[in-house]
């Protein structure tokens, strides 16, 4: 995978995965500055109630869980401008369902894998056991609560919390976004904790520099608000890497420090495990 980053959108949700709809979002996230981009997919677990099995019968989950959608030819039409990746999040609130799209051939085939809780029992089986990237909360009617050995026991396994400012931007969900923002800084400071937009469709894209704005409304600094496009992503993606491959990436890069004002100051070399 491509290591030079830059400003990550890591969840755009296109209604549909044509390549031109596609297109048009990846040129419009390329003008506004972003430099990696992932292309969401979404499966319920109500997928896998395919009714009960008949005697005999030999079912498997790899015609369930979807392919991921071809991006060969939008990685050569944007070579040298962005790093697209195929991105999954399984919506749950049985535990068990998350076994069965373990099982699928298909799941290493995604970059990234995120899960989106509606149970309380789901989340903390999330948080605690379940080996994905990125956990989604602040969606509308959620309900579910967070506390502090939760929280930290996610982070400490790797996994980043996602806040999507497209339900920012929407009265019906901005509410419960808030709240779930804030109760991130509450109860962890918001460690591990991404932006993306879940956008659907290019006019809901916004500015890495808005969103770093935008971010002061959910408890973010400036420092953190950047990180959260950015290092923080890099760090996400590392991990997702060793979970698709079964074992840790560790890799020392020259990292530039900048002041706030992006202002180059001096090079030194860190690891990937860094964090905020």
């Amino acid at each position: 995978m491509n290591m030079n980053y830059g400003f990550c959108d890591l969840c755009i949700s296109p209604r549909n995965f044509e390549e031109q709809t596609l297109s048009r979002m990846l040129t419009e996230l390329y003008q506004l500055g972003y430099e990696t981009v992932a292309i969401n997919q979404t499966l319920d677990e109500s997928v896998f109630n395919d009714g009960k099995r008949k005697k005999g019968q030999n079912t498997t989950n790899r015609f369930v869980v979807p392919e991921p959608v071809d991006i060969k030819n939008l990685v050569e039409e944007f070579k040298g401008k962005l790093t697209i990746l195929n991105r999954i999040t399984f919506i749950f609130s049985d535990p068990l369902r998350t076994h069965s799209l373990a099982q699928s051939s298909a799941l290493k085939k995604y970059h990234l894998y995120a899960a989106l809780p509606k149970s309380q029992d789901a989340f903390q089986f999330a948080c605690s056991q379940l080996n994905a990237d990125i956990i989604v909360i602040n969606t509308p009617r959620s309900g579910l609560s967070i506390n502090r050995k939760m929280y930290f026991r996610a982070i400490q396994r790797g996994l980043h919390f996602e806040i999507q400012y497209t339900h920012l931007i929407n009265p019906d969900t901005r509410k419960v976004a808030l709240y779930y923002s804030h109760l991130f800084h509450s109860v962890g400071k918001s460690k591990n904790v991404i932006i993306t937009s879940g956008a659907h469709n290019k006019m809901q894209l916004r500015n890495p520099y808005d969103i770093i704005n935008l971010a002061a409304l959910l408890g973010l600094s400036e420092t953190k608000a950047k990180a959260s496009l950015h290092w923080q992503c890099r760090f996400l993606l590392l991990k997702a890497e060793g979970r698709r491959f079964g074992k840790a990436i560790f890799s020392i890069v020259p990292l530039k420090k900048r002041s706030l004002d992006n202002t180059e100051e001096t090079t030194s070399p860190v690891t990937k495990k860094k964090k905020l």
